[in-house]
Order: C-alpha cells, then sequence, then structure tokens
C-alpha cells in the first residue's frame, strides 16, 4: 500500500437488449501468464461507493507505528477501530464528538488536517468512517489516534495523531490487480442474459457486440451451435474490490457456420487502439451493420403492407423494433446534416459520412444532448433513443442507408474494408497474436499480478 505524505501538519492543541445471442455451458477461468498492467492506475475513473471496504490490518499497522513513538519504552498499544455512519445533516465534526466519542479539540484538528487534502462536504448520507483508538497499559482509558476515510474504492484518506499532539494527514492508494479471465461456450438463444448469468460482466458483452457490430448481422447471422470465447481484463483492489469502469477485452472470437472470426486488442506504433483479425484487418468498416444494441428486425427493406396507411408501399430502410430509450449509435464517422422533426419520420437524424454515403434514423423519442446541424460523430457514438414519434405505430428506430441521395437495402451495400497493419506494426501484432493465443489455452490456474505503485 502507497502513502504520500502531504506536507504540513494541523497544529496542536496549544495553536490552531442488446443482440440475441448466447452461452451454453460456459466455462470461465482465470489467466495464467504473468500480465503487465496496461495502464496507470491513477487513470482510472473508480465509481465511488456508498459504504468503503473494511478496515485492513495494514491500516491498523499503520495508526500503531505512529502511536509507538511517543509510548513509553517496552509498552505495548492495542488499537482498536469503531466505524461511525454519517446522517442526513452531520458534520464530519458532530460525527467524531457525538457518535465516536472523540474529544472536541482532537475533532477540531483532524477537521483542521483533513481540509489540506479532502473536503469534508463531499461526504453523503450512509458513508461510513473508521476512528482509532488506542489502550496502553500506561492510561486507564483509550486514546484517540487518527480517522480513516474512503474516498473510492481504490483511494483513502487518513489522519493520524502525533507524539507531539499535531495531526498528519496521508492519502493512500490501494494496490490493484490485474486478471485475465475467459469464457466460452456454445451459442444458443441470448448472449446478453445467458453470458450475464454465467458471470460475464454487461459492460464485456455490449463491448463484445460493438466490436462485431461491423461485420455480423446479430439478427441474421447467429445460428444455434455457433462458437463464442472471449478472454477480458479484470481490475481488482487488495481486498479484493473489483475496479468498475476499467478492463477491456484483449481477445474473441465468434465462429458462426463453421467460420471463425476472431479479434484481437492491439495498439499500434502511433498509440492507436483497434481491435483485428489475424490477417491485420480492423474490425471497424464504414459503417455498422447494426447501430443500435439488443433490438430485432420487425420489418426489412422492400415492399410491404404499410402498418398505418393499410396499403402496400415500397419500405426504404429497416424497422429495429426496441423498448423506448434504447440508445441509438451514428453507424459511421461523419457530419450531421440534419436534425429535428422531419416530415412523417418524427425525429429525425441524417448523417453524410462521404460525399455519396449518408445514413438516416427516425421516429426517435430525442437526441442526445449538444448534438447540432454540422456536428461531428464518430462511428458507434450515441446519438439519440429510440421512441415513436412521426408516423409509427411503435417504439422502433427506422434505419436507412442513403447512396448518391438514393435509399438503398442496407445489406447489399458493397464498402471497403478498414485499417490493415503493416511493417513493423504487422510483425509486432503477429507476435501478440501467437502470445494471446497461448494465454486463452491456458485456463486452469490463476495468477495476479499487482500494478506497482511507481508505475500509476
Amino acid at each position: 500500500m502507497a502513502h504520500v505524505q502531504k506536507s504540513g501538519t494541523a497544529p496542536d492543541a496549544a495553536a490552531t437488449n442488446p443482440a440475441q445471442v448466447a452461452f451454453v455451458a460456459p466455462q470461465p477461468n482465470i489467466i495464467t501468464q504473468r500480465v503487465q498492467p496496461a495502464a496507470p492506475v491513477t487513470a482510472f475513473a473508480a465509481k465511488p461507493v456508498t459504504v468503503p471496504p473494511v478496515v485492513q490490518a495494514s491500516a491498523v499497522a499503520s495508526i500503531e507505528k505512529n502511536i509507538s513513538s511517543y509510548l513509553e519504552p517496552g509498552s505495548k498499544a492495542l488499537v482498536s477501530a469503531k466505524k461511525v455512519v454519517i446522517g442526513r445533516g452531520d458534520t464530519l465534526m458532530d460525527l467524531l464528538v457525538k457518535k465516536a466519542a472523540v474529544p472536541r479539540q482532537d475533532a477540531y484538528q483532524v477537521v483542521m488536517a483533513l481540509n489540506k487534502v479532502y473536503d469534508p462536504r463531499e461526504l453523503t448520507p450512509g458513508h461510513e468512517i473508521t476512528v482509532f483508538f488506542h489502550q496502553d497499559p500506561a492510561i486507564a482509558d483509550p486514546k484517540f489516534s487518527g480517522v480513516r476515510i474512503e474516498k473510492d474504492i481504490i483511494n483513502a484518506v487518513t489522519v493520524n495523531r502525533q507524539g507531539n499532539g499535531s495531526y498528519t494527514v496521508n492519502e493512500v492508494e490501494k494496490d490493484v490487480h490485474r486478471n485475465l479471465r475467459g469464457f466460452k461456450g456454445t451459442i444458443k438463444n441470448s448472449l446478453y442474459e445467458d453470458a450475464r448469468d454465467a458471470g460475464v460482466p454487461d459492460a464485456v458483452i455490449l463491448e463484445l457486440i460493438k466490436m462485431y457490430s461491423w461485420n455480423v448481422d446479430f439478427q441474421r447471422g447467429i445460428h444455434s451451435g455457433d462458437k463464442f470465447e472471449v478472454m477480458y481484463e479484470e481490475y481488482k483492489t487488495e481486498d479484493d474490490k473489483l475496479v468498475h469502469g476499467r478492463g477491456n477485452i484483449v481477445y474473441s472470437k465468434l465462429s458462426l457456420s463453421g467460420d471463425d472470426m476472431p479479434f484481437y486488442r492491439y495498439t499500434d506504433k502511433a498509440g492507436n487502439v483497434g481491435y483485428y483479425d489475424d490477417n491485420g484487418r480492423s474490425a471497424k468498416k464504414p459503417l455498422m451493420k447494426t447501430p443500435i444494441d439488443g433490438a430485432r428486425i420487425s420489418s426489412g427493406f422492400g415492399m410491404r403492407t404499410h402498418p398505418v396507411l393499410g396499403y402496400t408501399k415500397m419500405h426504404k430502410g429497416v424497422d429495429f423494433a426496441a423498448p423506448r430509450g434504447t440508445p441509438i449509435y451514428a453507424a459511421g464517422d461523419g457530419v450531421v446534416e440534419k436534425i429535428g422533426p422531419f416530415s412523417t419520420y418524427g425525429n429525425y437524424i441524417r448523417i453524410r459520412h462521404r460525399n455519396d454515403l449518408k445514413t438516416a434514423y427516425a421516429h426517435m423519442k430525442g437526441f442526445r444532448a449538444g448534438l447540432r446541424d454540422g456536428a461531428r460523430v464518430k462511428q458507434g457514438e450515441v446519438i439519440g433513443y429510440v421512441g415513436t414519434t412521426g408516423r409509427s405505430t411503435g417504439p422502433h428506430l427506422h434505419y436507412e442507408v442513403l447512396v448518391n441521395n438514393k435509399q438503398v437495402n442496407p445489406s447489399s451495400v458493397k464498402l471497403p474494408t478498414g485499417t490493415v497493419l503493416k511493417g513493423k506494426d504487422m510483425k509486432s501484432f503477429k507476435a501478440l497474436v501467437a502470445q494471446t493465443r497461448e494465454k486463452f489455452k491456458d485456463l486452469s490456474h490463476t495468477t495476479t499480478v499487482a500494478v506497482a505503485n511507481n508505475q500509476r
């Protein structure tokens, strides 16, 4: 555990739906190879927790070390910890004095010391604080020793009493460990539901779907009996708490009707991160095949009986039925050419990807905040949400692809492949592919690697 000493001490007392694919009998394991940290832990955007983890033995040891300097030679202090919970309307001062029985002068000094690195006003109802006391045989009553506040799942701040009665403040980072976890199985019904039941995190499932959405039509390209593999990073603190918001897929493979489609995460020499197949071709294509998660095709491109008008009419797009509010993604990089209510389309967005290629999205509930005519969007970026505005019988996305301003069948559009690795990048990538395959084969043991504090 790393301790960062902050300058200064407090004054003493005398001063101051996704896509539909699924696992059958998945086999989760943790990879055995030692792996290097992918990024400094300080870059993590760890979600704050309401109730922090239990007090670690190292925290108690730190308190004991601090108070040992002013005990009589040969004395042994017993450090005890008391947990108190912030209530509605509580201040830190009130909490320490009234709930933890800390002397008011000591409580005041703790607050003053803490202000150097942490604003006590950030404490919210339900947040738990650990208060330390020590008992020495030469002293009748337990003496207040310090306080520990968990700022988030990785970071904490402690205030410790020194021998001269002043208080020092320390920021503490927990060690973080990186594991590789692997799952494999046979596709049967629903990727989202069954993969989640098997233990695959929601974020991994959604990332997997997005990764393949440029290459796979999840409505028509997935069949019972197809195979599935995925290996991803998982970060945990020293007290086994999962660090949310980080951990990437490093390898995946869909075997569809006997055709393997593997992708590997690779960072090129310029620092760009992407997913590539065995031959170094990017998974990313000019247009995604499915610009929405977890939807079903309710109406394809071509002649149909119009559900509102009641007569046969050309349907110049593809309809994806999905719950109201489901995110809609930009099918490719481009510029918003039109946004707003438009004829019978209701809320409508049209994106220009190049002079001869555009996509359109209709019947939306609403648009992403800040989106406007002329705005640039990235492929896979949320642009709006499923609704039923305009001439519509229920929540769905009407999606069109336009070539030379004429609607065409999205499945018939022939587009070039994405980036292809070359030269030194290709050589490095081939080495990574071999290493990754070996890692995935060996899924029977566990090796956890600490992310050293000096690498953060």
